[in-house]
């Protein structure tokens, strides 16, 4: 099996995947803000977009593009999120505040079922912190006029929406790689001879390799453009360059296939 580091293209590609990595995290302000809360909010959806993109980076590293789709496919929710959220200033608390009071609900159902497998004894103090943590959204919301609250748009609709069509495919079958159906074998399943079929442990094909390395890094570049905008940082040319190069060479790449 032929090593992604000898790969045309992928030695390449890789490189400029770390570097945006660099580079994302560099645009970021480092010190300690005051923010409101629901800036709090967004600002955590970011910085999982990072995390979530370095995540994708070590395990294509390792050869293992369907894991990598995996995390790649919360990546891809968070930045069209984080799209909407830039692209619709009038509504951004409203869809917050709503994702946010979702988010505390599913917090207080994890208290709940540790406490019925026996794993706590005692949830009080968690979910009187929850209750705290609600009521304080819930006042942000009165005073900036959140009466009603607004669900984020469905993956399938944000994609068409903000640009991604095109990446909407290979977010379906990281669908598929998350729920483990046959579909995840499609780029690790191959015939050794006319009789034999192989499952391979490993992907090193490149074309892949950058494919899904594209995908994650328009990704993140998306993410960190919408922060920006959110938040006032300064824009950083070098992000959209290192993510419109790995985007190109995934083109170029299936180009040139028969």
């Amino acid at each position: 099996m032929p090593q992604p580091d000898r790969c045309p293209g992928w030695s390449e590609v890789l490189p400029r995947a770390k570097q945006l990595l660099v580079t994302v995290r560099d645009a970021a302000p480092k010190q300690p803000l005051e923010i409101s809360i629901a800036h709090f909010y967004i600002l955590g959806m970011y910085w999982r977009t990072v995390r979530l993109y370095e995540a994708v980076l070590l395990l294509l590293e390792a050869q293992l593009p369907e894991e990598a789709a995996i995390i790649a496919r919360s990546l891809f929710e968070d930045s069209l999120r984080l799209r909407q959220l830039a692209c619709e200033s009038d509504t951004r608390d409203a869809c917050v505040v709503g994702w946010a009071e979702k988010s505390i609900s599913e917090k207080v159902g994890l208290v709940k079922e540790a406490v019925s497998l026996g794993l706590e004894p005692d949830a009080q103090r968690a979910l009187v912190a929850l209750d705290a943590e609600r009521s304080k959204l819930q006042g942000y919301a009165r005073r900036h006029g959140v009466a009603r609250r607004r669900p984020f748009l469905s993956v399938r609709s944000a994609a068409l929406s903000f640009g991604r069509k095109d990446d909407y495919w290979t977010y379906c079958w990281s669908h598929e790689a998350v729920h483990g159906s046959d579909a995840c074998w499609i780029f690790a399943r191959r015939k050794v001879t006319p009789d034999t079929v192989g499952l391979f442990g490993k992907t090193a094909d490149p074309e892949v390799l950058i494919r899904l390395a594209a995908f994650a890094a328009v990704s993140v570049a998306d993410a960190t453009e919408s922060a920006s905008s959110i938040f006032s940082w300064k824009p950083v040319a070098a992000i959209s360059d290192l993510s419109g190069e790995i985007e190109r060479a995934a083109q170029a790449y299936a180009g040139q296939r028969p």
